[in-house]
């Protein structure tokens, strides 16, 4: 029954892809990025990617994983990976891949924000129950396993990273480090609204823009499928893809919830009120991402199945 709901949902998705809202060329709405973060941008994506296969034998970038995140009652998965070539630490968690996951997702109830290691005041803060419970399963282990390696490795960068819903956690991991005086820096990409205005606020807050990007690409339909009406806001700072993969498609857009980046083309795709998984949302800066006939392996093992290479074009997985 499950593998049947699942080809259902595979079939669903696939049949969704074709129906993105082209992007017009218009006024730029900021500045494009820099080669340098643009590359930044393609090296976490494929973390991400990763986080979602079910083993990663060949991390990206000659990454070691150092421990696998597995709470079954949550169903919440990553990992920890240490690349000591770029003498750097990278949390990478899954995204959206199963049915359990998407209970996660319709958790959206907002509840009063609290988690291991967030000690500052945030008043008035309440964040996506479905998000907030499933971090909240593995904050500990996850700092515990950070805090590991860095007793090996005290001058190496820490990095957290996520996809669809991997990229909530990462936000809301984001802040559990900080709280545990670890600093991170985070990059999420097709990030749902993960909580209210004052904790949209509070993460602005607490990390500066250098050190959080949330990263979206043309119509992706998921950083806008709970809507503002909810109660839910975005935190800065959101760098959009507009076209092709390369930084002069790419610019970095102001506020919380700017109005002629993502939010200015709908997201039509498999959601609510016909917005949410588009083909937008499943190929992030070239790199094949949280897509259900891929499942990481782009990522990890250097190329994707025979059936994905055959499709991608076909489903308008370009970019």
């Amino acid at each position: 029954m499950l593998f049947r709901s699942l080809r259902v949902f595979i079939l669903a998705v696939c049949s969704c892809l074709s129906v993105g809202s082209p992007i017009a060329k218009r006024k730029t709405p900021g500045p494009s990025v820099s080669n340098e973060l643009f590359a930044k941008f393609v090296r976490y994506a494929d973390f991400s990617s990763a986080a979602y296969a079910s083993d990663c034998p060949n991390p990206p970038f000659g990454a070691t994983v150092t421990h696998r995140i597995n709470n079954p009652d949550t169903d919440t998965q990553g990992f920890v990976a240490r690349d000591d070539t770029a003498k750097e630490i990278v949390i990478a968690f899954r995204g959206t891949s199963n049915l359990a996951d998407f209970g996660t997702d319709f958790s959206q109830k907002l509840i009063p924000y609290t988690s291991p290691g967030v000690t500052a005041a945030c008043d008035d803060c309440t964040a996506h129950e479905g998000f907030l419970t499933a971090w909240n399963s593995v904050a500990n282990e996850s700092i515990l396993a950070v805090r590991d390696q860095l007793s090996s490795n005290p001058s190496y960068a820490v990095t957290v990273t996520g996809h669809s819903l991997g990229a909530s956690l990462a936000a809301l991991a984001t802040l559990s480090f900080i709280g545990s005086d670890i600093p991170v820096t985070t990059y999420t990409f097709g990030q749902p609204r993960t909580g209210n205005a004052a904790w949209a606020d509070f993460v602005d807050q607490q990390a500066p823009s250098s050190k959080l990007f949330r990263v979206t690409h043309a119509n992706d339909g998921v950083p806008q499928t709970i809507p503002t009406s909810d109660g839910y806001k975005h935190h800065s700072t959101e760098y959009w893809q507009r076209d092709a993969a390369t930084p002069l498609g790419v610019f970095q857009c102001s506020g919380q919830e700017p109005s002629d980046c993502n939010n200015s083309v709908r997201g039509t795709g498999l959601g609510a009120h016909g917005i949410g998984i588009n083909a937008a949302h499943l190929k992030y800066l070239s790199v094949s991402t949280g897509n259900p006939l891929d499942g990481g392996a782009t990522a990890c093992k250097g190329k994707p199945p025979g059936i994905l290479g055959g499709l991608e074009g076909f489903l308008g997985l370009e970019d």
